[in-house]
């Protein structure tokens, strides 16, 4: 935030020369016309400085006498006061007067080297790393700061030369009023106008000096610095040919450290497959981190040691203030990491290779970065991508070799909720797409899929029915009735489908009712007649009936024949 306030005040320092300047008309020279016109005569103002400078040094003596010969304490420090200020304003004669003759580039230079020679105080050590930032930064702007305050300056001392000569006029026109009248002119107030009429011509001679070395300083000064465009021009080519060739030296220098360092880690791999061997996967893992972590720091000190041998001050601290705050960043931030960090070693309550579950689908871990990697074999393509954080939120557990990870499969038949028929389209980790009969598609969450009832008939079926016959067979109802409507409904049944699919057929005496000996008739099927599961109930009705009219057994009315629920 310090930074951005320096250099937002530097910019407005850099702009604010240009908009005084486009108010001052400047010849081609250099120098503003107006410090032109009021350009004062050399040796005038030198003898007038040198007259004020003995004034001022007798007035000094004079109450360095007081102060000696007075006795109260407020007199004398009336007299202390005095001559603090005579001497304040002594030295600011002397340092118009070296101005004058000597010009100020000379003083400021003298200044600041002794400023640079002072000691350093312990504390500021710290800072010191952080000196050449805001050296620079205040360098390119020091002219512009300097020409702005001196006019400022410039024109308070207008100001109170103004002031000053309004007031003698006032006083010299009081001492002409009371020469015009004599008769009644006071002696003592004419004495004290007279003194009062020589303290503002002193005050107006040190003020119009004062005026006339701060004229000829910022004349200088601003005939120093030249155009404002041109000192621009010279800063922006400086930065793009020196500092713009040291940010892409310290910028190459880190992208070949640290991309070298990884693409040699990774042959290194190829050689030695430590991967390979699932005994050495947390050591593995514990290499990986540890060489990210080694090849960051080793790539941004490249850079830093490229800014150093380039002698670039500005961009290194710049770039160590930038590395500090990052470090400060990561300490604060650490506690909150460590638990990715544990994720990252497969230390964490999610391990590779296990299960976890999203809206009650399984997927199998793959491996934990800051994104990782879901997959499900039924569902397939590329599964989910789920960033570290809400992946430390879940926990896994291990998967059985022969453990399934979803009800169905696609392009598998399916009943849901023991009632509905429908084919499975396609699966994607968010819906279910399902075909009902005449090939109405259906979009299903799959959140609420694996809420619902869902049986598979892929895997095989059975369809069953009850045949109830008169008791008048209920000498053959034990024996030849079941194997002889077995035998018809099975040569019935291979007529629509392949022996392959038709696994089994079961026909046993099931109850003997009020009005009927009912027979349970089953078929088991394969999982390949699954398109055909609505109709085999109303085939095995038909292969009974069949069978039943064909061998003269009676069904008593009104006894139906009825078929049970699927097993």
């Amino acid at each position: 935030m310090r930074l951005f306030w320096i250099l937002r005040t530097g910019l407005f320092s850099l702009l604010l020369p240009l908009v005084l300047t486009a108010q001052t008309e400047v010849p081609k020279d250099g120098v503003p016309a107006q410090a032109e016109q009021a350009a004062p005569d050399k040796r005038k103002t030198l003898s007038s400085l040198l007259l004020t400078r003995e004034s001022l040094r007798k007035e000094l003596d004079e109450q360095r006498q007081r102060l000696r010969e007075e006795t109260s304490e407020t007199g004398k420090q009336e007299a202390q006061a005095e001559i603090e200020r005579l001497e304040k304003r002594r030295q600011e004669v002397e340092r118009d007067f070296n101005v004058m003759v000597t010009g100020r580039d000379s003083l400021v230079d003298l200044s600041a080297q002794k400023e640079a020679q002072a000691p350093m105080k312990l504390q500021d050590e710290i800072g010191q790393l952080l000196t050449p930032i805001f050296s620079d930064l205040r360098e390119m702007t020091r002219k512009p700061q300097e020409i702005q305050t001196l006019r400022q300056a410039l024109d308070v001392q207008r100001a109170q030369l103004q002031q000053a000569e309004r007031a003698l006029a006032e006083v010299e026109n009081l001492l002409a009023n009371m020469k015009a009248d004599s008769a009644e002119a006071n002696p003592s107030l004419v004495a004290e106008l007279t003194a009062s009429r020589e303290n503002w011509r002193e005050r107006r001679d040190e003020v119009a000096n004062r005026v006339e070395v701060m004229a000829y300083e910022l004349g200088t000064l601003e005939a120093a610095s030249g155009n404002f465009w041109s000192e621009l021009g010279s800063q922006v080519t400086d930065f793009i040919f020196v500092r713009g060739a040291n940010i892409a030296l310290a910028v190459l220098a880190f992208l070949v450290v640290l991309f070298g360092l990884r693409g040699a880690y990774y042959y290194a791999l190829k050689i030695v497959p430590v991967k390979k061997y699932q005994k050495l996967s947390f050591s593995s893992r514990v290499l990986d981190v540890v060489h990210e972590g080694v090849s960051l720091v080793l790539a941004v000190g490249a850079a830093l040691l490229v800014l150093y041998a380039r002698g670039d001050w500005l961009l290194g601290g710049l770039a160590l203030f930038a590395v500090g705050a990052m470090l400060m960043t990561a300490k604060s931030g650490i506690a909150r990491h460590m638990k990715d960090l544990q994720m990252m070693l497969n230390l964490g309550q999610v391990r590779e290779g296990e299960r976890v579950y999203i809206d009650g689908v399984p997927w199998r871990v793959g491996a934990i970065h800051m994104f990782t990697q879901l997959t499900n074999l039924v569902i397939g393509g590329p599964g989910l991508r789920i960033p570290l954080d809400m992946l430390s939120t879940m926990t896994s557990r291990p998967s059985g070799l022969d453990e399934p990870w979803f009800p169905c499969a696609k392009r598998s038949y399916i009943l849901l909720d023991g009632t509905l028929f429908a084919q499975v389209a396609d699966i994607t980790p968010d819906r279910v797409e399902l075909l009902h009969g005449g090939g109405l598609k259906r979009w299903m969450p799959i959140g609420d899929f694996m809420q619902a009832d869902v049986s598979c008939l892929s895997g095989g079926f059975a369809r069953s029915m009850t045949l109830g016959l008169d008791y008048k067979h209920q000498a053959e109802a034990l024996s030849v009735i079941p194997e002889t409507l077995k035998a018809d409904v099975r040569r019935v049944l291979l007529e629509k489908m392949r022996e392959e699919e038709l696994v089994n057929v079961i026909v046993e005496f099931d109850q003997a009712a009020d009005s009927s000996l009912n027979f349970l008739i089953v078929g088991v099927f394969a999982g390949t007649q699954a398109p055909n599961f609505p109709s085999l109930t109303r085939l095995l009705q038909r292969a009974a009936l069949e069978s039943a009219t064909r061998h003269g057994w009676n069904i008593p009315f009104p006894q139906m024949v009825l078929h049970r629920a699927e097993e």
